[in-house]
């Protein structure tokens, strides 16, 4: 399976997303990813080191930005 194909089929599900430069991760709805894997993520919130840091909401996050994208289980 592709690694579009693969995170297209998360689409409707919690995951979890390691970004580029940073320490926290994002964990919320996956609601779409494009080509680019551009990420729509929805009731995400970041967290740092296991602990809650803030809600933030409805996101946007630029493909080339992400590191990892995959299920979140709690």
């Amino acid at each position: 399976m592709l690694p579009n194909q693969m995170v297209r089929s998360l689409v409707g599900k919690v995951i979890r997303v390691e970004m580029k430069g940073e320490e926290n991760e994002l964990v919320g709805k996956l609601e779409s990813v494009d080509d680019y894997m551009n990420i729509h993520l929805s009731n995400a919130v970041e967290y740092k080191n296991g602990e809650k840091i803030r809600n933030l909401g409805t996101l946007v996050l630029r493909g080339n930005n992400v590191i990892l994208i995959q299920p979140y289980e709690e």
